[in-house]
This record gives structure tokens, C-alpha cells and sequence, in this order.
């Protein structure tokens, strides 16, 4: 249920940026941005030249600012990928409204090559990517969350009981999440037994998102499968503030803007109580879940090239059910409750025409109880982050990167049961980078990378080669390709144990096809993925250091198919993504290699959208389904071989958009699962056979079948 407390998280910021903001001042310049094929351009940045009066389209290209300025001006309208367009204005004292500015393109980004090789980026930067940050927080069904919109692309599998994000065969911990840079150790909230959780960041917070499902740079580490690399926000374009009421609580969010310098704060106090009783729950709670939260961004342009930006996310989460333990026979009286803080902060400077640098430091505390019956696990994580590195553009046609960083981990759990045992370790992790792209043309492009780090706990040192290539096999088409190796530390529920452990490591090698013409992109990519020195065990959470070693194996390999019609509102915009994977391992307390729990083979995702102009009405759906997944019967003498029947779902997001009392309000709903489809994510099965020698079991299946979340959005 936690995934739904957060679902309207998002959209206070969703629907600034979705629809025109109209404030009141002296003067008001108002218009639209397109580019010469009638697509609003977002993000564009509009300002009277030699002033700091301006700000930034919106989602529909829209814009609106206030001026004191009197006279002739030149207002400046610019975006990457197109050329920088100039009109003269006299300004009155009249508003000014209606301008329709069309800016063209500048060289052709779509006609050069882009190593794109097991990378989906979304970002407000670039016009050649395959989506944005407001197609992810629009994405019905997600509810406005990143890893759940990244869900919705190939290579992505369903696990409805976890809501994290599993890649191509890969498990969850195997995605790793960075924001500017900077590794985030804990990117989602608290999990409750067999209920999903969510990430803890909303995508507006962000201009840029990559999705990398395999073959990422030299930069990143400590990822068997896949990344997600979060570029946030600049200066806020202006002063605003909104207030929500939910069906599932409050929010509240206020930004100020100087000069060189901007500072938001967002608020939130979310409890499920009245969301329960509406829809019909298959959990006993004791106590509904309950989140409060808030976040700050502070951001100061030190110059023309310059940026420091400050993040900071601090939440608390808790809730307590009677968990029906089927495995024991028995119901359990179960607590959870989480702390978390995420603090960032980077500087970025051109330091020359040459060089480039970007540094930062991270820090993350989170701190889990689980109070089970008489039982209590207290679990506290620390985790700190220093990072340095530097980009030579200086060469013509070639870039290169080189950086260091260093990572310190703390874990600290301390379990009191009849008795107390304590388990703690620190690590210290030195890494370090090199990465150069050689361009050759327009038509060719060859990245080749190296990644070392060095494990004080493991006292582990690995050397980590990455290489990429991309070409051009056409006008608006180009093959690309990636292979590398990829290191990352086993999980601290073995660590705890077995200081002797080694890192595990996958391989990747990478093969993609795009085809990419005004709105239209397919895309096809097929891939394979060996894993070495995983995880095995005899006995799970043994205290037996020998019990865990780094022998065990698997694989996985398939092919992603995605296609987009991406056109301008008011006309249907959609994406459909499909992926293939056959996947087995040998790892953990598997009897033999086999397909894992949360696999399944085939998952297609099809996402609709299109806004109605004459009823300022947006909607959005999708639909998902994916074929059984595996899971061990112990009645049945082959390992792992029953699957669950296939998962469906169906979700609708409708959005209105009006005044009430003079203040611009909007109306959101989203429902989840709109069908109520019957979907099962496994089976618990009793620890003892019955009197008939047959395993007894129960399905694992979401909390409510369906689920619906009303919003009313008011802008002060």
C-alpha cells in the first residue's frame, strides 16, 4: 500500500510546469515557443536582453513573466538544438501577449551519431531524446515515480510485491540510482513484507534522467545491472507557491528567486487511514501508513559557467500491520518505521576554455526499525561521498574525462531477540576513472574507459575496462554497441557475516539499432549478460562465515523492442515497449541453475496520452502485462518450474484544468488497476506438510485491487 501513499506526490509540481502560470504585475509578456514543425518547444529560456526579467517555457511552450522595464527591448528566446532567435519590443503600459516565436533548428542533432548503446535518456536539454521528465511524472499508473515510469520501457521487468527496479534478469540492488554524480544509497522508502515500495524523489525535481540497462561508463561503479543518473534542476524561473489536499493528505511547496540565486522547499504530511476504509484492503492494519517529509534546493550561479547546487531530502515513514505469517501458521504483529536524509551538494565550472570541472560531496543516513511480535531489528546505514573529476574539450572532436572519488559506509543492526546480537562493519572504497570519446565525423564514434576500485573491507582491487561504438547507417538511423565488465559489493545481509567475501561481477555486450525521423523512434536492442562469483550459500543468514562464498553463476540475455509516435498536444502521443529474456542462475540457496523468482519472460507496456484543448483536459492511460513469473513449489520434485498465470493491468490518469476563486486550480485523478484484475505475484507455501503430506500454500497479491487518489491543486 506505501507505493500509493506517495502516488500525488508529484503533481503539485507536475501541473506548474504542465500548464501556463499566470501571475499579476506591471507588465506581462506572454506567448508560445514551437519549432517549425508546430512542436512546442519546453524549457526554452525567454528573458529581456541585458535584464534578469525572464523565465522558461513551459510543457505546452508557453510562457509568462512580469516587467518593470519601459522602452525598447530585445527579448532573447534560446534552447539547445535550435538557434537563438531575438524580437525588439516596445514596452508601455500595456501587457503583451499572444507573441508566437519559432525557433529553428541549429545543426541537425538527429544526423549525428550518439553512442546510445543500453541507454534511455529523458531530458529537457536535448531534442533528440526519446522522452522527457514530464512524459515520466504523466505516465498513468506510476504515480509520478521514476523507477515506476522507467518500468514502462524495455528491459524492465514487473515485480509487483517489491516496486523497485529490476533489469533485464537482474535483481534490484543491481540498479543503482546517482543524483548529479553523486551515488543515493537509499533511493526508495521502507518496504513492509510483500507489499511494494517507491522511490522517494519526485522527477520534476530533475532536467535530465538517464536509464541505462547495461553498458553505462566508466564513471559509474558498483552496478551488476543498470543505473539511473538524475541531473536536477537549475534556478527556479520565479516566485510560486501552491497547496494540495489529497484524499491521502497535504502538500505544500514555495520557491523564491534572485538574482543569481534560488531556493524551493516542498512539504508534505501523507496518512492512508481514509484511502483504506474507501477501498477494501488485504492487509490488517494496525496503524495506517504515515510519511512526512520535505525538501529543499538551493541553487547559486557563481558565473557564467558556474553552479553550486545544494539538494537536501529528509522523510520519516512508519506503519504496523498483523502480518499472517502462512509459512508458520501464525499472525504476527509487525512495525516499520524509517528515517532518511539525503544531502548533496556540487560545484561545477568551465575553468577555461579547456577544461571542465565537477566536484561534489554526499552524505545519507537512513535508519530502519522493525519491531516483529517481542522481536526488534534496529538497522542504521551511513554513507559519505567525495567526488572529483575533470573533462578536456579542448581536442576537436574528442573529450575526455578523468575522476576519483571516495565512498566511506557505515552498518550498524542490532537485532534483540531472546538474545541480542550486534553486526557491524565499515568500509572504505577509493575509486578512480579515465574515459575518452573520439568522434570521427559526423557518421562514426568510439568511447573506451577504464574503472579501478579498491575495498578496504573485502580488501578487494579490480580493474573494470568499458568500451562503446557507434555509427551512422543512415540519414536518421545508426547501429550502436557497448561491452564491459561491472563490479559490485554483495549485500550487507552476507557482508555481516563473511568479511571474506569478493565483489560479484557481470559482463555486458550490447547491440542497438534506432531509427529516429520527426516524431517517430524505433528502436531495437538485443544483449547478453554473464555473472561470475555471486552469492552462494548452504543455509540462509547463517552466522557461519563459511557458509558464503562467490560460487555462483548465471546469465541472462534477450532483445528490447520499443516504439514511439511522439507528436505535439492535442494530438495522441503514445509508446509501446516489448521485451524478451531468458534468464537463470545458480546463486544463493538455489538446489541448480534456474530462472529466479522474479523473471518473467515476456513484458509488454503500451502508454497513451493526449490533451483536449477544448475541455483543458489531459489524459493519459496504460496497460502492462507480462507472463508468469516462477516461483518453488515444494510439491512439485522440479525446482522452480510452476509459473504464476500472467500479470495485467490497466490505469487512467485524468486531469482538469479551471478557476475556482480566481486562483488556477487543477483537478487530478489517477486509479490503478481500473479492471481489477485478479493479478498474483507467487505463493507462500506452510513450512510442515499437512496430514495428506501436501504443502499448504497462500498467494502473494496486491493490498487492494484497485486503487484511486483525487487531487485538488490550488496555485497562491
Amino acid at each position: 500500500m506505501l507505493e500509493f501513499c506517495f502516488v500525488m506526490k508529484t503533481t503539485i509540481l507536475i501541473l506548474i510546469l504542465f500548464i501556463p502560470i499566470f501571475t499579476r504585475g506591471q507588465i506581462q509578456i506572454s506567448g508560445n515557443v514551437s519549432s517549425t514543425n508546430e512542436e512546442p518547444i519546453s524549457g526554452a529560456n525567454i528573458f529581456l536582453q541585458g535584464t534578469y526579467d525572464g523565465c522558461t517555457s513551459d510543457s505546452l511552450g508557453n510562457f509568462l513573466f512580469t516587467t518593470s522595464e519601459k522602452g525598447n527591448h530585445t527579448l532573447i528566446i534560446s534552447f539547445i538544438g535550435y538557434k537563438t532567435n531575438g524580437i525588439q519590443l516596445e514596452i508601455s503600459n500595456s501587457d503583451i501577449s499572444g507573441l508566437t516565436i519559432v525557433l529553428e533548428d541549429e545543426a541537425n542533432e538527429l544526423e549525428e551519431v550518439t553512442i546510445n548503446a543500453g541507454s534511455f535518456e529523458a531530458s529537457d536539454k536535448k531534442k533528440s531524446v526519446i522522452l522527457k521528465p514530464i512524459d515520466i511524472a504523466l505516465t498513468a499508473g506510476v504515480g509520478g515515480d521514476i523507477y515506476g515510469a522507467f518500468g514502462t520501457l524495455p528491459g524492465s521487468h514487473v515485480v509487483g510485491e517489491e516496486g523497485r527496479l529490476f533489469v533485464r534478469g537482474g535483481e534490484s540492488y543491481e540498479t543503482k540510482t546517482y543524483m548529479d554524480g553523486m551515488l543515493v544509497h537509499s533511493p526508495y522508502y521502507s518496504k513492509t513484507p510483500d507489499l511494494p515500495t517507491r522511490g522517494r524523489y519526485s522527477p520534476l525535481l530533475f532536467n535530465g534522467m538517464v536509464f541505462s540497462t547495461g553498458g553505462y561508463s566508466a564513471e559509474y561503479g558498483q552496478a551488476l545491472s543498470s543505473i539511473v543518473d538524475l541531473k536536477t534542476v537549475a534556478l527556479e524561473p520565479k516566485d510560486q507557491s501552491s497547496i494540495s489536499v489529497i484524499t491521502v493528505g497535504l502538500q505544500g511547496s514555495h520557491s523564491k528567486r534572485w538574482k543569481n540565486t534560488s531556493l524551493a522547499i516542498t512539504g508534505e504530511l501523507l496518512h492512508l487511514g481514509l484511502s483504506n476504509k474507501i477501498f477494501k484492503q488485504n492487509i490488517d492494519w494496525i496503524n495506517d501508513p504515515v510519511t512526512a517529509g520535505t525538501t529543499l534546493l538551493f541553487r547559486h550561479k557563481t558565473s557564467e559557467t558556474g553552479m553550486v547546487k545544494s539538494f537536501g531530502n529528509f522523510n520519516y515513514n512508519s506503519s504496523r500491520m498483523l502480518y499472517d505469517d502462512f509459512a508458520n501458521s501464525t499472525f504476527r504483529d509487525v512495525t516499520v518505521s524509517n528515517y532518511n536524509a539525503y544531502l548533496n551538494t556540487t560545484y561545477n565550472e568551465l575553468i577555461n576554455k579547456n577544461w571542465m570541472i565537477c566536484s561534489g560531496i554526499a552524505v545519507n543516513l537512513d535508519n530502519e526499525k522493525n519491531l516483529i511480535d517481542a522481536q526488534n531489528i534496529n538497522t542504521t546505514k551511513k554513507n559519505s561521498q567525495l567526488k572529483i573529476s575533470f573533462t578536456n574539450i579542448g581536442l576537436k572532436n574528442l573529450t575526455t574525462k578523468i575522476g576519483a572519488d571516495y565512498n566511506y559506509y557505515d552498518y550498524n543492526q542490532n537485532l534483540i531477540m531472546e538474545d541480542d546480537f550486534l553486526f557491524n562493519f565499515s568500509n572504505n572504497q577509493f575509486s578512480a576513472f579515465v574515459e575518452s570519446e573520439l568522434k570521427v565525423g559526423s557518421k562514426l564514434a568510439f568511447k573506451a574507459g577504464l574503472r579501478t576500485e579498491y575495498n578496504t573491507f573485502l580488501n578487494d582491487l579490480n580493474l573494470m575496462p568499458r568500451i562503446s561504438a557507434a555509427a551512422k547507417t543512415g540519414k536518421s538511423s545508426q547501429i550502436s554497441m557497448a561491452f564491459g565488465t561491472f563490479r559490485q559489493n554483495p549485500e550487507d545481509d552476507y557482508l555481516k557475516f563473511s568479511p571474506t567475501l569478493s565483489q560479484e561481477k557481470s559482463t555486458h555486450t550490447i547491440l542497438t539499432y534506432q531509427y529516429k525521423k520527426d516524431t517517430r523512434t524505433f528502436r531495437i536492442e538485443a544483449y547478453n549478460k554473464n555473472y561470475n562469483e555471486l552469492i552462494k550459500f548452504k543455509e540462509e543468514f547463517s552466522f557461519e562465515p563459511g557458509n558464503y562464498t562467490n560460487n555462483g553463476s548465471g546469465y541472462s540475455r534477450g532483445f528490447d523492442i520499443f516504439w514511439r509516435n511522439q507528436k505535439k498536444f492535442g494530438k495522441s502521443d503514445y509508446w509501446i515497449s516489448y521485451s524478451w529474456n531468458d534468464s537463470k542462475r545458480n546463486y544463493r540457496d538455489f538446489k541448480e541453475k534456474a530462472t529466479p523468482y522474479y523473471f518473467s519472460a515476456h513484458n509488454l507496456s503500451v502508454v497513451y496520452k493526449k490533451f483536449f484543448f477544448p475541455i483543458n483536459c489531459f489524459v493519459s492511460a496504460s496497460y502492462s502485462l507480462t507472463s508468469g513469473r516462477p516461483y518453488y513449489n515444494p510439491n512439485n520434485p522440479d525446482f522452480m518450474a510452476d509459473r504464476t498465470k500472467p500479470y495485467n493491468d490497466f490505469s487512467i490518469g485524468l486531469t482538469h484544468i479551471l478557476y475556482l476563486l480566481k486562483k488556477q486550480t487543477v483537478l487530478h485523478l489517477v486509479v490503478n488497476n481500473v479492471f481489477g484484475f485478479n493479478n498474483v505475484f507467487g505463493y507462500t507455501y506452510s513450512n510442515s506438510p499437512n496430514d495428506s503430506g501436501i504443502y499448504e500454500s497462500k498467494p502473494v497479491i496486491p493490498p487492494s485491487k484497485r486503487m484511486a487518489v483525487f487531487l485538488i491543486s490550488i496555485q497562491l
